[in-house]
């Protein structure tokens, strides 16, 4: 059943007022020195982790491969792998998310089936024995327990595209979010699938002049293969120019021959369900709330969990500040860019009192640079929001930028698109005050950010990732032993876990 004559529109405001209450002052200073790293043997597809921290057990994905490590934490300088699950995936299934129960013996991983619906699957963290397993919506891209661990929640992407030669027009499934109930043994009790309302008339939906486009891979030809160039208009010449393909929508699709069908250009000019595609999921410490980024549409859907209902979307608006906004051979923070968040990875702080995203961006757009004055996409930054009311009350700037370049690991040759490009983050606390941990995935590294002040965000730490290849982190996690704080990054392009050690410098 459609839900959207229950959703309102909650405006974002792009400018805080002053503080709620007072907040205490910073404590110390912080560093982050690696400590570790965990090869998985396979070059890439490192992709997700969670930690059970009853345990100290962590639970890795490998998208490449569709295997799951079970990791041993308890001695953070020396990580090992307990065992290694092969999920014995179909041709065409893709392994894209794993999470670590709170307390019982298992882990929940989600397996996206491309044209058909997706599953989530329950499976012992011993001996990686299928417990339960229920089929879900399409494209199921993030998976997430409640802290007590009766929930599981699923971000059900559906951003696989189909094309229809005959009738020359591109299709694909409606992103969702499912809920679902567990027992006490962990088995599935319970299976809700929530569909997203039509967003076309809300305001704050950011549809920009010149339009933005989502890059999918789409088998354009019906040839089962994803061509990494293409003669779309059969002239015998592959150009580097845009070839009309077709419509979704009502609305021109567009290829570039140089580019094939790996990055087909769909276009964002309304806000349909079909545009809606559920990214990462933050649930509120009581479960009874969900915050879900909604990442090219530059929003976040708000989920009642009693009532199991979409009940709002906050618009996440643009942030501007000053960066190097040009691939020129010099690093200058000095131009000034507008950029929609189009946030990845989402958590909550402060007991759920707010919600943080980390601003990668996800789109194209026909502005050649982030100083042409037009919305660009991400917002290079990370963004404290009022959960109550989505209100925005600070966010990074141009800081993670900054530091990066500081530590010489900034990727100056992304410095007209998206930058240092913040992925995943979690949230941890640091004698009484919050943090959050971001990883960067150009910049190859980690940054602590101080949640002291959450209307002035502070960048206050970087951890480099090891080696020279490209690292690419996409997963990270927060544990603590004998009061000690540690995070992991899941590297995708190097098949690597880095382990680091948050450490307090100084009174």
């Amino acid at each position: 059943m459609k839900i959207s004559h229950i959703i309102k529109w909650v405006p974002v405001l792009l400018l805080a007022g002053c503080a709620l209450e007072p907040v205490p002052p910073a404590t110390g200073n912080w560093v982050i020195e690696p400590v570790s790293l965990y090869d998985s043997g396979h070059d890439k597809g490192t992709e997700i982790i969670s930690v059970q921290q009853s345990t100290l057990r962590a639970v890795l994905s490998n998208f490449k491969t569709g295997e799951v490590d079970v990791l041993d934490v308890s001695q953070p300088e020396r990580l090992h792998r307990k065992a290694r699950f092969n999920l014995k995936l179909s041709k065409g299934e893709e392994l894209t998310s794993v999470a670590f129960h709170s307390t019982l013996d298992m882990f929940a991983a989600v397996i996206d089936a491309g044209n058909s619906p997706g599953r989530l699957e329950i499976r012992s963290a011993t001996t990686g024995v299928l417990m339960d397993r229920v089929v879900v919506g399409f494209g199921p891209d993030a998976v997430v327990f409640s802290e007590g661990g009766g929930l599981a929640m699923i971000a059900n992407e559906g951003e696989d595209f189909l094309f229809e030669p005959s009738s020359k027009q591109f299709f694909t499934p409606e992103g969702s979010i499912s809920i679902v109930h567990l027992d006490k043994s962990g088995l599935i009790v319970s299976h809700k699938n929530l569909e997203l309302a039509n967003a076309i008339n809300y305001e704050g939906f950011v549809i920009s002049k010149g339009g933005r486009f989502m890059e999918r891979e789409i088998d354009w030809n019906g040839d089962g293969i994803i061509s990494k160039n293409m003669d779309f208009d059969g002239n015998g010449k592959i150009d580097k120019k845009r070839v009309l393909l077709g419509c979704f929508e009502g609305q021109d699709v567009f290829g570039t021959e140089s580019k094939g069908e790996q990055k087909i250009l769909i276009p964002i000019k309304t806000h349909s369900p079909a545009l809606l595609e559920p990214e990462y999921i933050a649930i509120s410490p009581d479960a009874k709330k969900a915050y879900v980024t909604l990442q090219e549409d530059d929003a976040v859907a708000v989920v009642d969990l009693i009532s199991e209902q979409v009940i709002s979307y906050y618009g996440l608006g643009a942030t501007q500040h000053k960066t190097d906004a040009r691939y020129d051979g010099w690093v200058k923070f000095e131009q000034s860019m507008t950029g929609l968040r189009e946030p990845d990875g989402i958590t909550t702080v402060a007991n759920g009192r707010y919600f943080v995203t980390a601003d990668e961006g996800d789109t194209d757009s026909d502005v050649a640079t982030p100083a042409d004055g037009q919305p660009t996409s991400g917002g290079r930054s990370v963004s404290v929001f009022d959960a109550a009311t989505g209100t925005l009350l600070g966010d990074t700037g141009n800081q993670l930028d900054e530091i990066a370049f500081a530590n010489k690991v900034y990727p100056e040759r992304r410095s007209n698109r998206k930058g240092s490009e913040p992925e995943m983050l979690v949230s941890l606390n640091l004698d009484g005050t919050a943090y959050v941990a971001v990883g960067m995935e150009r910049a190859g590294s980690v940054a602590l950010i101080s949640l002291t002040d959450p209307f002035h965000p502070k960048v206050v730490a970087l951890g480099k990732i090891g080696g020279d290849e490209n690292k690419s982190p996409e997963g990270i996690a927060h544990f603590v032993v004998d009061g000690e704080h540690y995070l992991l990054t899941a590297n995708e392009m190097s098949g690597t876990v880095e382990c680091f050690k948050i450490v307090r410098q100084g009174g």
